[in-house]
């Protein structure tokens, strides 16, 4: 019995010794695991688009029927789906595997991201281990790839690493990666304000480093073009995709267009537009009071832009805010404010999630979520504005 509790002390001994790695081990596997539960779901967006578009690129040749590609995706993605043709996978899965691996960069982007947040501060490498865990199981990220079949994961994971560089003032490698994001995601342009400001502000990058964005998007569209899509399909794509969307002011989406509802045809406009003025309204106010931002701020300013353009712009979807909701998560994980936001947008997430791919009625109207919401995002604003005032 001793030779056995001496043998266990020195099992127990060794695991302790290496328990990071231990543990992150356990949370990636289980990580997986719940994943892999989730396999066999068919939401709509999978029955209605991603399998018929795999199933076309597959049936007429995967690479070569990147000439004529179905779908308003962009190519990079629909060049991974046509990869994807080539094993012999349940297209279920194929996709699933896909959006699973994009989960997993996106917890790796996320742990970069914050070990750059916490650069010398105490626990520095813990904060960043539990960011990768965190992220991980978040039910929004679980829901929308292993359940969903959604690559949200995968341009948010670009985003986060261009903040990454962005704070280590790798300005080109920080806008090779928007670039990417882009790539794979219109919904990237929702931290493109973020960047303009941060331009003006510290004038610490050119101008001209926002061309590298779509220089990058056309370098990832190569394959589709020299597979024969033609040039101007892939550079205008995004605008044939919003053109498509503009025909309602929100689309299972908690935002003010859930109170202040009409005509999609006559609002759509002055909807973007009064948005723009929002973010022209931040760039005034941050500009004339010379307010310096810190990571920490940097961080938060870039979370609220984020919130505000989802909550005014029209057409939006209920995975929008998506990368909103990380950097909030990362944000509070880093800083612990704000925590009330980050739960509030978290939940509106799982109720509109829910309720796309479950279509579980609830007895409650989006009306009444969207009025207490704007009230208490207007209380808030308060009280981010005097974080951004303090020194």
């Amino acid at each position: 019995m001793k030779k056995v509790r001496k043998i266990e002390n020195k099992i127990l001994d060794f695991i302790e010794t290496h328990q990071v790695l231990f543990f992150l081990l356990f949370f990636t596997i289980a990580a997986l695991l719940v994943r892999y539960c989730l396999f066999s779901v068919e939401s709509g967006d999978f029955k209605v688009f991603l399998k018929p578009w795999f199933e076309e690129l597959k049936a007429n040749g995967g690479f070569k029927a990147l000439a004529n590609f179905p779908g308003d995706y962009n190519a990079p993605y629909m060049t991974l789906l046509a990869l994807l043709t080539y094993l012999p996978i349940n297209p279920l899965y194929s996709i699933k595997t896909l959006s699973v691996l994009g989960d997993f960069l996106l917890a790796f982007s996320s742990y970069q991201l914050v070990n750059t947040l916490m650069q010398g501060k105490e626990k520095q490498k813990f904060y960043a281990l539990l960011a990768y865990i965190v992220v991980l199981f978040l039910p929004q990220v679980i829901l929308n790839g292993s359940c969903w079949g959604q690559c949200d994961a995968i341009y948010t994971s670009f985003i986060l690493l261009s903040f990454h560089y962005l704070l280590k003032e790798k300005y080109t490698t920080s806008f090779i990666l928007l670039g990417i994001s882009f790539a794979f995601k219109l919904q990237f342009i929702f931290i493109l304000p973020f960047f303009l400001i941060l331009y003006v502000l510290e004038r610490k990058f050119s101008i001209f480093h926002f061309l590298i964005i779509p220089i990058v998007n056309l370098i990832m569209c190569l394959p589709a073009i020299i597979m024969g899509k033609p040039f101007l399909d892939c550079m205008t794509i995004y605008f044939r995709q919003s053109s498509a969307q503009s025909d309602m002011l929100t689309r299972n989406f908690i935002n003010i267009y859930q109170i202040f509802q009409a005509d999609a045809t006559v609002f759509t406009k002055a909807g973007i537009l009064f948005t723009i003025s929002i973010c022209a309204m931040i760039l005034f106010y941050f500009w004339h009071k010379k307010i310096e931002l810190n990571p920490e701020k940097k961080l938060l300013l870039a979370t609220w832009l984020i919130i505000l353009l989802t909550y005014f712009m029209p057409a939006m979807h209920e995975r929008y805010l998506f990368v909103g909701e990380i950097l909030g998560v990362l944000y509070y994980l880093c800083y612990r404010k704000h925590g009330l936001i980050i739960g509030i947008i978290t939940i509106n997430a799982l109720i509109t999630y829910t309720f796309f791919l479950y279509h579980y009625p609830f007895s409650i109207n989006y009306f009444w979520i969207a009025i207490p919401e704007l009230i208490f995002f207007g209380i808030a604003t308060k009280k981010i504005i005097e974080d951004f005032e303090k020194k």
